[in-house]
């Protein structure tokens, strides 16, 4: 009688396959989950599967003269603290595409995920830095040094791989305040490092930031962080193209201090360190937490400028609107300043709106609070719009209410539109794309046909990483794969349901014996549903290492699956 309930088991398995399509097993990277920031060394090369979900576990290191391939369509599921560090000499090739795009993400189940979830990605390399010795990245990360062993020395050619059509969700370890990973960290990278269509989202600090380097980058999204979207210091040289930031009002860093750009060139306002920290950005848009031409949200203040350039940077900014921050740019130290007046620092053909604050208004942000610069943003011939505050329509976004369906694309004949300006010493690079509007977006194209298409998603807290879709009311019932699997003490077993419906779900060991009925008809409502086994039997006996079955049954669905108890 077992012997054919066995083969009943194997049967039901094997009709169910077809269905099971997107069901991966999973795999843990790492020390384990629940290790915190216990160290784990990738000491060989290491290739991972578009099949396998992963888990990333602690401060997952890859080792000098090693290397971590990730292939397009994999999923990581990062674990408490989980970050991944690619240290110099070591490599990362993430090559998502448009269609299958590789993305990093939260452990915790839909709807309960925040920013800081797990650490995120770091990249370090042998690029030139304005630190003297190797510094330590910020974060904690005792083992992560950069750069090439004193100011100025280094390899700008270095490389740390490819990170190409990735997303990086809910990252951001906090170590201590002002000290954290932030989405994707770069210390030292190389201009050898192929950096593009990446987006971060809702990171628990500063979306991307570099820490000296030479790397490019281009077609980079930035999504509800909680401090500043663009920060670069230590002497970052890279050229940068084709960036879009936008603004989640719920979520702003605990100092109060959450700009768009930020630059510094180290901890000095008088700092002459070598090389001076100067990114060179065209075609940015950064949509700040006012979106729409309401009034200023509520907790605003916690929100400030639409760039912080200060501490000596040379920052260049061209053909780019920032709009919806309450307060215009902080340009607030005379070294810097010195720059803005000499033509180091350049400010060209930007469209810069702040918030407008209405009459009668109690929000002190009432300026736009350009820091002693107006005149020089102002000067005929640098093509910049907008020391006076205005609304965000005033430039051409008028359809910005939702947020997980942006449309920062300006209207035709906007402000935005034909009034580009490539013919500045710093635009002649052919690394930068000349096109004929500022910002990210081309006027008038419908968002399915802009670069962001496909690939991104805006809406990360709902994303099944089971099936790479998003997670909202199941369209068909499904039993699903037990996580984790292989399992000690207990593992959870989920399902999903279109309609309400009576569940039954029993384990069976290898020999079709009944170990445990998890549920008898018991009422669940649609959706997916998880279901706790402790790897007990009904008398709450401890059950041995082994092969157990699990058996779903709802109305006329009936699955059968495998699950392995290790101990």
């Amino acid at each position: 009688m077992r012997k054919s309930f066995v083969l009943l088991l194997l049967a039901l398995m094997a009709m169910s396959v077809a269905a099971q399509a997107d069901v991966k097993p999973t795999f843990i990277l790492g020390p384990g989950l629940d290790s915190g920031r216990t160290p784990y060394y990738q000491t060989w090369n290491r290739t991972l599967s578009a099949d396998t979900l992963y888990i990333l576990t602690g401060l997952y290191y890859i080792e000098p003269g090693y290397q971590i391939e990730i292939p397009a369509g994999t999923i990581c599921q990062g674990d408490t603290a989980a970050t991944l560090i690619v240290k110099p000499d070591a490599q990362i090739f993430a090559t998502g595409t448009a269609d299958q795009p590789i993305v990093f993400t939260s452990l915790k189940a839909p709807g309960e995920r925040e920013p800081g979830d797990w650490g995120g990605i770091v990249l370090l390399g042998n690029a030139p830095t304005n630190q003297d010795g190797y510094p330590v990245i910020e974060g904690g990360l005792l083992e992560g040094t950069y750069g090439g062993g004193a100011a100025g020395v280094g390899d700008p050619d270095d490389s740390s791989g490819i990170l190409r059509y990735v997303r990086i969700q809910y990252p951001g370890y906090r170590f201590q305040l002002n000290n954290e990973i932030n989405g994707l960290t770069m210390g030292g990278v190389g201009r050898g490092t192929e950096l593009h269509h990446i987006q971060v989202s809702y990171a628990f600090d500063d979306s991307y930031e570099w820490f000296g380097g030479t790397v490019d980058a281009h077609h980079l999204v930035a999504l509800g962080g909680t401090d500043d979207e663009f920060d670069t210091d230590f002497g970052y040289q890279g050229r940068l193209q084709f960036c879009f930031g936008l603004r989640d009002p719920e979520y702003s860093d605990p100092t109060g201090q959450s700009n768009g750009f930020e630059s510094d060139n180290e901890g000095s306002s008088s700092s002459t360190a070598d090389p001076h920290t100067r990114p060179v950005f065209s075609n940015v848009t950064l949509i700040g937490p006012q979106r729409t031409d309401a009034l200023p949200i509520p907790g605003a203040e916690t929100f400030q400028f639409s760039g912080v350039l200060r501490r000596s940077t040379q920052t260049s900014i061209y053909n780019s609107v920032i709009a919806g921050y309450p307060w215009g740019f902080s340009i607030r130290d005379p070294f810097t300043i010195q720059f803005c007046l000499n033509n180091t620092l350049m400010m060209r053909n930007v469209s810069v709106t702040a918030s407008l604050i209405p009459t009668g208004s109690t929000s002190t942000h009432d300026e736009s609070r350009w820091a002693g610069v107006t005149a020089w943003f102002d000067t005929p011939g640098f093509g910049n719009i907008g020391s006076t505050p205005r609304l965000p329509s005033t430039v051409g976004f008028t359809n910005m209410t939702s947020l997980i369906a942006p449309n920062p694309a300006p209207v035709p004949g906007s402000e935005l539109d034909n009034s580009a300006d490539f013919t500045y010493a710093d635009l002649q690079d052919p690394y930068f794309t000349p096109v004929t509007y500022r910002g990210a977006f081309a006027p008038g194209v419908p968002m399915d046909q802009q670069w962001t298409a496909g690939w991104t998603n805006f809406n990360p807290q709902y994303y099944n990483a089971q099936t790479a879709a998003p997670e909202g009311t199941p369209v068909a019932t499904r039993l699903h794969g037990n996580f984790p699997n292989p399992f000690n003490p207990k593992t959870e077993i989920s399902f999903s349901l279109p309609d309400a419906a009576s569940v039954t779900l029993k384990v069976y060991d290898v020999t079709g014996r009944l170990v445990r009925e998890l549920s008898s008809d018991q009422a669940f409502t649609a959706g997916t549903h998880t279901v706790v086994w402790d790897g007990r039997d009904a008398n709450a006996q401890p059950m041995p290492s082994g092969v157990y079955f699990y058996q779903m049954q709802a109305g006329d669905y009936r699955q059968v699956r495998k699950m392995t108890m290790l101990k």
